[in-house]
């Protein structure tokens, strides 16, 4: 006989997206899942007897959501430094040239090392669902002992038929085992720029008709709009015969990004695009009449140096918005709080602080189609959550402008994933 013990969790402020913060706010925890979230008072009231862990002057708040990642490119610096790949990228092309030279040096053990090292900061630093993209497709085994929920999408690009067609082949093998853990596979088709036309089609049809979650690079650089309208500039000059396609360059679309993607069909829902940093009024007005959700990854934007996405039109005009970490191969971090800091600063007014949590909690959840499973403290979700002591104190109106202000990630003091409190966090700071 099974015997599912009952819980009340309460700290100084209960912080969710949906609602205002509660004073000494407390969640019934019930085999993994909240049962009830109010006052302490009044979950005592109706639960006596039941067992209090009280965290005291701590903020109790759901775990993040990092909806765009890579995470098997934790160890990225590392690598760089082996590789003698110590120069700073100039531009956007030659980052991806430097990231290609080195993972051609990579092993699958390497891989694999790599993804559990992100697997492990993840966790630590509160996140609770990733959207993560894999190149190296072995390495999702990975997932089957991580408590981490979300999407795993499977990397595909290409632009020779023959190659294109076996990988084709290959992910659709991979695709069916489905779930990896508490991950739900999907496809990743790189960007407009690193996959044919016609692959590219077939992809997006693929998923809708097999209903499998997708996600597209889309307007990140200057650069990729060029090639995409125009077919010509740096990815045409310097990538194309860096991997070998340069018999495959396309011919002058005419087209920007996001009207490109249209024509191939991948302006659906279920297709989450990244970065969006090169739209223009008319690619924002269609993407939120598409129903479209969008990832912003302010600190790879800005490492990069590939421009601001405009969030404030976004956000105004009723795109989805979500907030990822992109990889440590252009950022200091997998901590989407550390994400959400930055945000702050890049974005200035354009996204206050409650949007902005918001966007790493209840919108990343939506993105990755886990809403009602994470992303807010509500009954019948998982009993997903964090305890943050914050250094000095904060008043309850000020809360969400301490989680876009401060180091969160240095505040966190445990992690519940689905009412299981994680061992250790010592694996943040190694």
């Amino acid at each position: 006989m099974v015997v599912v013990l009952n819980y009340i969790y309460t700290a100084k402020y209960l912080v969710s997206a949906n609602a205002p913060p509660i004073e000494a706010g407390a969640l019934l925890v019930h085999g993994g899942r909240i049962a009830s979230v109010a006052t302490l008072k009044e979950i005592k009231r109706n639960n006596p007897g039941v067992k209090i862990v009280d965290f005291h002057d701590a903020l109790l708040v759901p775990l993040l959501v990092n909806a765009h990642t890579h995470l098997e490119l934790t160890d990225f610096g590392l690598w760089a430094k082996l590789a003698g790949e110590v120069a700073s990228p100039e531009n956007f092309v030659d980052w991806i040239l430097c990231l290609i030279r080195i993972k051609r040096k990579l092993s699958g053990k390497q891989y694999q090392l790599s993804l559990g090292h992100g697997i492990a900061q993840s966790l630590a630093s509160g996140t609770g669902a990733v959207g993560d993209i894999l190149a190296h497709h072995p390495a999702r085994n990975l997932y089957l002992s991580s408590p981490l929920l979300g999407s795993l999408f499977l990397e595909t690009l290409g632009h020779d038929p023959t190659v294109v067609h076996q990988l084709g082949n290959e992910l659709k093998e991979a695709l069916k085992d489905n779930v990896v853990g508490s991950v739900k596979l999907g496809v990743s088709p790189h960007s407009p720029y690193t996959i044919s036309k016609n692959y590219l089609k077939r992809v997006y049809r693929y998923c809708q008709q097999q209903k499998i979650r997708c996600t597209t690079h889309l307007a990140e650089s200057s650069e990729e709009v060029e090639f995409v309208e125009w077919g010509n500039g740096d990815l045409a000059s310097r990538l194309y015969p860096q991997v070998g396609w340069e018999n495959y360059l396309p011919h002058p679309s005419g087209l920007r990004p996001v009207e490109y993607l249209q024509q191939q069909g991948g302006l659906f829902p279920e297709n989450l695009l990244v970065h969006g940093v090169r739209l223009n009024d008319a690619e924002i007005q269609l993407l939120a009449e598409r129903q479209m959700r969008l990832v912003l990854c302010p600190r790879s934007n800005a490492k990069l140096n590939v421009g601001k996405a405009p969030a404030g039109k976004l956000h105004r005009a009723g795109v989805k918005l979500a907030l990822g970490t992109d990889s440590l191969a252009s950022c200091d971090s997998l901590s989407i709080w550390d994400e959400m800091t930055f945000a702050q600063h890049w974005f200035g007014t354009e996204l206050d602080a409650p949007t902005l949590f918001n966007m790493a909690t209840q919108g990343g959840a939506e993105a990755l189609g886990k809403e009602n499973e994470m992303g807010s403290l509500e009954a019948g979700k998982l009993a997903s959550f964090q305890i943050l002591q914050p250094k000095t104190t904060v008043a309850i109106d000020s809360v969400f402008d301490y989680f876009v202000s401060s180091d969160c990630t240095d505040d966190i003091a445990q992690v519940y994933h689905s009412g299981k409190q994680l061992p250790s966090l010592t694996l943040l700071h190694e």
